[in-house]
């Protein structure tokens, strides 16, 4: 890494090292289930409440504490360890350096548990090398992390956005696709850019990604576009964004902004969201096991349903008290019973319905690629691909 100025650092607010903002997140080191209803009257708890641990891993916070299997973990540093959203945010206190405590629930009883927290290990890679920096963001920072090529030289980039979920970008297992994909394009010489979503990972003051926007994603995206640029191994003419699923979807919004050499794909939609739900539920039900006409008149019914939430502003909620309405919101869209339509907030979908997608695709200068699998259910069909 070549030296630069204390001005051009500050400038630059990236750090091409481990960062001094964020502290690496901590192993909890449990495999964790929802308490039912039936598994809270057994276990005499007052109220359905938190998550019962099913096994303990050695080596980690929870099994330094002292925790047992069977042990219903309550809160983590005193905030609940309800599924969802609480789970996340109580997670995302767990940190190197600092004691984790844990109030559960053992033998009828509640009890404080206390232990060290070891880091999750930095992601290493046979290929090239892995920088973890940082990107301030709405106050809080982003943590980054980059592949460098074990070649000198300026290096062409892909920056990679993954899909949907609040899932980390870093640390896959070995057999992961997207372990393999990066692996093998940094074994080809390029630099490989990511960034965890806002909430997710080491990231800090970012907000709980369960309950964040599209919009709120997509800002950070593009703050660490720019952040990119500043690594000196990358030839900032040479930079390709490559997004698969719904990374695919953010990618031509990003490219129409920052104008990279390209942008690749795979799996995606360019449609209006609510006319992907109305082509999903018609081509994916069949495919697992719906009749035809019982999928006709599902998709009837969801046209109504899609309409009042996208169009009147109803909530998932009081949708849900529509009798009609309960069951594909059960069955095709994993509704919690609050806000969350498949595993994001409700408001990530009507933010995502705003954007016109077609639209950004024109505004996009460079190369374009265009991946579809054809067993790729979730895809739908390859007209998007296509088009």
């Amino acid at each position: 890494m070549k030296l630069i100025s204390v001005l051009t650092f500050l400038l630059l607010s990236i750090h091409l090292t481990h960062a001094q903002h964020l502290q690496r997140r901590g192993r909890l080191g449990v495999q964790l289930e929802p308490v039912t209803d039936s598994l809270a009257q057994a276990l005499k708890l007052k109220a359905t409440h938190g998550m019962i641990i099913r096994q303990v891993f050695p080596g980690a916070a929870y099994a330094d504490a002292g925790g047992q299997e069977e042990d219903v973990l309550l809160a983590i540093n005193g905030l609940p360890a309800n599924p969802g959203t609480a789970l996340q945010e109580a997670m995302q206190t767990v940190r190197e350096g600092q004691p984790a405590r844990f109030t559960v629930w053992r033998d009828g009883k509640k009890m404080e548990l206390e232990g060290a927290v070891s880091p999750i290990p930095y992601e290493t890679s046979a290929t090239s090398e892995v920088l973890y920096g940082e990107v301030p963001y709405k106050g809080g920072w982003l943590r980054t992390i980059v592949n460098k090529p074990n070649v000198a030289g300026p290096r062409p980039a892909i920056y990679f956005i993954p899909g949907y979920t609040c899932s980390s970008v870093e640390s896959f297992s070995p057999i992961h696709p997207y372990k393999k994909l990066l692996d093998s394009l940094s074994g080809l010489g390029y630099a490989i850019f990511r960034v965890e979503k806002p909430g997710v990972g080491d990231n800090a003051g970012t907000g709980n990604c369960l309950e964040l926007g599209f919009d709120n994603e997509l800002e950070a995206y593009r703050a660490a576009y720019d952040a990119m640029q500043q690594y000196d191994f990358i030839d900032t003419d040479n930079i390709f964004v490559w997004g698969h699923s719904m990374g695919g979807v953010y990618a031509p919004i990003v490219a129409a902004q920052t104008q990279p050499k390209g942008v690749v794909v795979y799996g995606i939609t360019h449609e209006v969201w609510v006319e992907y739900l109305l082509k999903m539920v018609r081509y994916q039900n069949p495919l697992l096991g719906h009749g035809y006409a019982e999928t006709d008149r599902d998709v009837r019914t969801l046209y109504a349903l899609l309409y009042e939430h996208y169009y009147l502003g109803k909530s998932s909620k009081e949708l849900y008290q529509n009798p009609d309405y309960q069951k594909i919101l059960d069955r095709d869209f994993a509704f919690d019973g609050e806000n969350q339509i498949l595993f994001r907030h409700e408001d990530f979908w009507r933010e995502l319905n705003a954007h016109n997608l077609s639209e950004a695709w024109a505004g996009i200068e460079g190369h374009v690629l265009s991946l579809f699998g054809e067993a790729d259910m979730e895809a739908v069909n390859d007209e998007s691909q296509k088009e």
